[in-house]
């Protein structure tokens, strides 16, 4: 979702005439977007933006903006109190009138249409917004209080910005949101805008990210069953194994009852590939609860997990980390050792099977469960192909076209 804010900001800018640099001594302008996800991103942010003074001294002409969510957790008047050489701080609530700060700052656009820049995913796949922010409190999350409460766009407008992406030469859409399939716009549910985008010309595949569990029901199931260009991936965080942590978190559903969803959706997708997040080491976690989050490392068969250290998000001492930093790490350590292992046997399973794979260069394309592919021959940018797998090295399945 960073990424897309970011790639609305560079259209923006592009529609004075601007264009990316990667040197930053060319640069007339410079945007840090910023994370607050855990506190080494916010960190990180207000590193760069202490790096950003001698550029600043050396260019006073030059502007700078600070975005997104530390901006709005932290503010505009610390910022500028603690960095005075930054010229503007746009929050992530009001990312979206962005806008009005480059015409306080550069003017207003001599351009009326609308200019996208794809930074971060292949020329074949673009972002599209449908919701910001969140309504729901999950106790370790900051997100709803930096990016406000849920708020849906219209599917007019989803339809707009998807159908303007997919003219530009998009293949592949991914709809973003924090509860991505929580969506409803007065009768258009999730299922009924899937339906919508999927009926899009030039379309080959489209995804999603990030679902809660709780939003998934047999309208969306029927649709993943009858519909091959709804990619076989689902990003599902979990964030813990254990029933007791899990609550804690206010997530709302028991690892049963996350386990029982995705042999559901498995059913409605045979070969379907699961990805997931983990936490480790929330308040309380014994090294019992531990194990319950290995026990379904196992269970789950996810063919990815992000796992992270717990990371205090609010200054209540019973939010505090509870474990010593030397246990965190060696938990994350086991953690992440089971997931390669699991990981492994996954990518092993789709050896001697078909992948459709949409492919980016000649040689190396993305499978519609998420696998990263390799060929030596045959790919072409934006061609859909049955590839045959042959083998899997780390992260990566090897084959050949068919």
């Amino acid at each position: 979702m960073n990424e897309a804010d970011s790639e609305g900001i560079a259209a923006a800018f592009r529609r004075r005439g601007y264009t990316l640099t990667e040197d930053i001594k060319k640069a007339d302008a410079v945007v840090v977007n910023t994370c607050t996800v855990r506190q080494k991103a916010e960190d990180k942010a207000i590193s760069q933006i202490g790096r950003l003074r001698v550029w600043k001294e050396k260019r006073p002409e030059g502007k700078i903006f600070v975005v997104g969510c530390a901006a709005q957790k932290l503010g505009g008047k610390y910022l500028k109190n603690r960095f005075p050489f930054v010229d503007e701080v746009v929050g992530a609530k009001a990312i979206e009138q962005f806008e009005d700060s480059l015409i306080r700052q550069l003017g207003p656009s001599p351009e009326t249409e609308t200019s996208h820049q794809n930074i971060y995913r292949s020329p074949q796949t673009a972002y599209v917004t449908i919701m910001r922010g969140c309504s729901h409190k999950c106790s370790y999350c900051i997100v709803p209080a930096v990016r406000g409460p849920a708020v849906f766009l219209s599917p007019e407008a989803v339809l707009a910005d998807a159908q303007a992406k997919l003219a530009a030469g998009a293949k592949e859409i991914v709809l973003l949101g924090q509860t991505v399939n929580a969506y409803r716009h007065n009768k258009t549910t999730f299922d009924r805008l899937l339906r919508k985008v999927l009926q899009l010309p030039g379309l080959e595949r489209l995804r999603f990210m990030s679902p809660h569990p709780l939003y998934f029901d047999g309208a969306f199931e029927a649709l993943l069953a009858e519909q091959p260009k709804l990619a076989r991936h689902i990003h599902l965080p979990a964030q813990s194994g254990s029933d007791k942590i899990l609550k804690a978190m206010r997530r709302g559903y028991t690892s049963g009852e996350y386990l029982n969803l995705i042999a559901r959706l498995r059913l409605a997708a045979p070969g379907l590939a699961v990805s997931t997040d983990f936490i480790v080491g929330y308040p309380g976690e014994t090294e019992k609860d531990f194990k319950d989050t290995l026990a379904m490392v196992e269970a789950g068969r996810f063919s990815l997990a992000y796992c992270f250290k717990y990371s205090p998000r609010t200054d209540q001492p019973e939010m505090a980390a509870d474990l010593p930093n030397e246990e965190l790490e060696n938990r994350l350590e086991r953690l992440l050792a089971a997931v390669k292992k699991n990981s492994l046997l996954v990518l092993n399973e789709r050896i001697g099977k078909i992948e459709e794979v949409l492919f980016e260069t000649e040689n190396y394309g993305r499978a519609s469960g998420n696998f990263a592919v390799r060929v030596k021959a045959g790919g072409a940018p934006g061609r859909m192909e049955r590839v045959l797998v042959a083998g899997a090295e780390k992260n990566t399945l090897n084959g050949k076209i068919q």
